[in-house]
């Protein structure tokens, strides 16, 4: 199994070309979006590695095993007992299928993973004489089932845990950023690590530690111990730590000054301190429990980026309709200008209390939710 053909590397929905143009800067040349995440050819598990240890966007990084039309059950039963799955499996083993179906005959994901195990058990006891037992908390050996429209893919999910639990998030807030998601909106932003920034609803600290992973040169799998690759029968460490290796010889030490929080949450500043000590950013990252209201960064940013209340699980809408108003006051007095500011917002009606016209809108789908990057730029 060293060696492979191509990857499926998932992403949020809208994602998948900040997900291409990232996998074109690892190095990789035949790529091809696709719905929630992007196509690779790769031809080596050296690809596998890479990805997952240094991709900041992606979410888990698939190996095709088999695709097929599923017309029905006993079609998905045949195909999946198909596979010789002595290659990567075995009696001591534990496995776990993660499906995602929609199928007029399977009627619901749970049933058609239930298929694809007995396929593989069926197989195991006549060619072993056992079979492996399913762990659904923490398997050796993660699968990957997807069907739409009447196609079906069973994939090795080579990343274990999903890639944007990255290892530094210890405490969590209400209705927390995702890691990756944090990851996008700074590269929608464009942002370099050479700004100084400031987050005035910082929460649980997500977008200034990804921010001080990207200046830093860290590779967002540094805190990271274990991968699903880990289990797989060609899997290399020789090779893995060369990888590793490359990716850890590029990272520079940062300098105080250059990254600001607030926060009128206690709670939150907590958190944010006990996770930014986890990702070892406590140093460089000075955070403070405020109203942003009432709070002057010890610097001046020139790159202000935020994800305020929303109305959507927090907050009355109404309530927040002067909150809005006083964060476009924010950018507009406290940034050295020329400057740029972002926030993100799933609520369209308080973008407009900002008071600044935007320059850019970036569409995003937030757990469903419809909405919005908007960029200021500030003269």
């Amino acid at each position: 199994m060293d060696k492979i053909s191509r990857l499926f590397v998932t992403c949020g929905q809208g994602l998948e070309p900040l997900l291409a143009e990232e996998l074109a800067e690892l190095g990789f040349s035949e790529i091809y979006p696709g719905f929630r995440g992007v196509m690779v050819k790769a031809y080596h598990l050296e690809a596998v590695y890479r990805i997952n240890y240094a991709s900041r966007i992606g979410g888990r990084v698939l190996l095709p095993l088999s695709q097929f039309r599923c017309p029905d059950p006993n079609a998905l039963y045949h195909y999946a007992e198909a596979i010789n799955w002595n290659q990567y499996l075995s009696p001591k083993h534990t496995f776990a299928i993660d499906a995602n179906v929609t199928h007029p005959k399977l009627r619901n994901s749970l049933y058609a993973a239930q298929v694809v195990k007995d396929a593989i058990c069926d197989q195991m006891r006549e060619k072993k004489g056992a079979r492996p037992n399913v762990d659904t908390r923490d398997p050796d050996i993660q699968l990957n089932l997807y069907i739409r429209d009447g196609q079906a893919t069973l994939s090795l999910d080579t990343s274990g845990l999903s890639l944007h639990k990255r290892g530094y998030r210890q405490e969590t807030v209400e209705a927390p950023l995702q890691e990756s998601l944090a990851a996008a909106f700074l590269r929608l932003a464009k942002y370099k690590g050479d700004e100084i920034m400031c987050d005035p609803c910082c929460g649980s600290g997500t977008l200034l530690i990804e921010a001080a992973l990207i200046a830093s040169k860290t590779a967002p799998g540094y805190l990271r111990k274990n991968w699903g690759f880990m289990n797989l029968p060609d899997f290399s460490q020789q090779d893995w730590l060369k990888v590793k290796a490359e990716y850890d010889s590029q990272r520079i030490t940062l300098s105080k000054g250059h990254f600001f929080g607030c926060d009128i949450s206690q709670g939150a500043v907590r958190a944010s301190r006990i996770n930014l000590r986890a990702a070892g950013f406590q140093d460089v990252v000075e955070i403070v429990q405020s109203d942003f209201r009432e709070y002057t960064p010890p610097c001046s940013p020139n790159f202000v980026i935020t994800n305020p209340p929303h109305g959507q699980r927090l907050s009355n809408p109404a309530i927040l309709q002067s909150f809005y108003r006083s964060l476009g006051d924010f950018l507009k007095r406290m940034t050295a200008k020329p400057a740029r500011g972002f926030i993100f917002t799933g609520n369209l009606e308080l973008a407009k209390e900002v008071g600044l016209a935007a320059e850019r809108r970036y569409v995003i789908n937030n757990s469903g939710i419809d909405s919005r990057l908007l960029e200021f730029d500030l003269y």
